[in-house]
Order: structure tokens, then sequence, then C-alpha cells
């Protein structure tokens, strides 16, 4: 499904571009000097929700509880950063948003990051904390929700929960997600100089860092190489303006030639992430996809 792009978000490219924000970003990431700290979360969310801070491998998780409910969702939220950089103020306005549509508890994990940890440390992190979800709330319905490299990891693990016949999610979630460390999809260059957020040399520098020389085409790094039957339902959201837009499409025609139940949502001229940018009219249209699609799952 194609969902027209709005002034607002067409102006907000136009204001990235004149930035030469993706080159700020490549630079950070290349040089690492991205926040390793998690942005704490927003005190708005205390008016919405009880708060509670808990320790997971030393690394701190967020259980988010909306008030005056019963939720019947458990949402894992994967947070992006190319698996260098940590929780930002904008990953919590996306909480918020999803706290005050849907009404589920919401973990917000501080899992392990590079070049401190590289992706074996975050998969352990993440077996811990879903055995943990799982064991609290055995009536509920659990989903993960990812952006960006948040994504990769949500369909990595996933992948990881079936290969070892465990209980896998009720439906995983993602927006903008990195789906192939490799980053050698031919179509990759022609959405190079579209997105204003992401290039190719950034990414690369940071899966280096994450992937701890292990092969990049392991399916719990680059998941789009993995094998996606008897998983659970999936919806994508990208933008056409996404440097990876092309292994979103890619997702799609896998799914669909495996026969995996799979909700695609193509924006035009979206860039990177940008479910994450909450005033946009696009990502109020994709949170309310969401909230449509889990609460009748």
């Amino acid at each position: 499904m194609k969902v027209a792009p709005s002034i607002v978000s067409h102006v907000m490219h136009t204001l990235l571009k004149i930035t030469s924000f993706s080159k700020i970003v490549e630079k950070k990431m290349i040089e690492n000097k991205f926040n390793k700290s998690p942005a704490p979360p927003k005190k708005s969310i205390y008016r919405v929700a009880d708060v509670s801070l808990s320790y997971i491998l030393e690394r701190q998780v967020w259980e988010i509880k909306p008030k005056n409910s019963r939720p019947e969702i458990v949402v894992i939220f994967l947070h992006g950063g190319a698996y260098i950089a940590n929780i930002t103020k904008m990953h919590w306005n996306v909480v918020q948003k999803i706290v005050e549509m849907i009404r589920p508890i919401i973990y917000v994990p501080d899992y392990p990051i590079a070049p401190e940890s590289n992706w074996k440390d975050t998969y352990t992190f993440m077996d811990e904390l879903y055995w943990r979800v799982q064991e609290k709330y055995t009536d509920k319905k659990i989903v993960f929700i990812g952006d960006s490299a948040g994504g990769g990891l949500a369909l990595g693990f996933a992948q990881k929960l079936r290969d070892e016949g465990k209980n896998l999610p009720n439906h995983i979630v993602l927006f903008s997600p990195w789906l192939d460390l490799n980053m050698d999809n031919p179509e990759i260059r022609k959405y190079e100089d579209r997105d204003v957020i992401l290039t190719t040399k950034g990414l690369m520098a940071a899966a280096q860092k994450y992937g701890g020389g292990t092969d990049f085409k392991n399916a719990y790094l680059s998941p789009i190489y993995g094998d996606f039957s008897k998983l659970c339902p999936i919806t994508v959201f990208t933008g056409t303006n996404d440097l990876l837009h092309s292994d979103s499409k890619k997702l799609r025609e896998l799914c669909l030639s495996q026969n995996l139940p799979l909700n695609y949502f193509e924006y035009p001229r979206m860039f990177h992430d940008w479910v994450i940018f909450t005033f946009l009219p696009e990502s109020k249209d994709a949170l309310k996809k969401v909230k449509s699609i889990l609460v009748t799952d």
C-alpha cells in the first residue's frame, strides 16, 4: 500500500538536505561519536504510564505500563541507531505515542551496542529479556517493534527463536528496518542521494563494529538472508527515499514467495526512519495503522 507524502514531510526533507545531515551522521558513525548512554524517559510519559527500571546483564530496561488500563499486548521496543547509538528522545516520543494509542505494556531495553559489545552480546541480552517477559506475561500477546537497526534485530532474533524451537512473538512491526549489513543490494546506489539521514559508508563503518568479525550473511546479523518460513506475521513501513528501501522491497518478495503473512506500507519520498519523527502526518498515519493491525491481530 502506498500513502501520498505531505507538504510537512517535503519541507522537512528539504531542510535536512540543506544541512547535509546525512554527512554529519556518517562522520559520527565512522568516528563513533554517538550517544552511548540512553536518553531517560520523557517526563510526559509519566503522566500516562507507570515507569519502572530494572537491569539485565547490567543494562537498563524500562517497563512502561499505561495507567488505568488492562493491557492485552506486551511490546518489546528495540531502538535504532546502527547498533552503535543508544535510545534518543525521539524514540521515547514513539514509545509515548504507542502507549497513548494502543495501551500496551512496553519494554524499552538499553541493549548492548558496539564497539563495547558485538552482536553475540546483544543476542545473549535478548535471550534473557525475552525469557523474563514470557515468564511474567504468559497470558498476553507479545509484539516486537523495531526501527532501523532495531528492526533488523527484531527480525533476526525472531529467526533465532524459530530456529531453536522457542515461542515466537505474535507479531513483528518494522520501521525502516536495516536488514542487510552487507549493503550490497545493487539498488541501494539509486537511493544514496535521496536519503537525508543515512550513507552507505557510515552504515558499513557501524556494521564492522557490531559484527565482531562474523560473516554479514549470517541471518542473525542480516535477516534478509534467513528463512522466513514458520515465522509470525510481519508489518513493514518503508519510504521511497530511504537508503534501506530496496531491502524492504526484497523482504516483501521473500515473504510472498514463502507464504508468510506480511503487511507492507510504502510512503513516497519518505526518508530513513521517518516514523520516529512523530509530528509528521505520515508518522501519525503509520502509527494508526499499527494500532488497527495489533488490536485486531
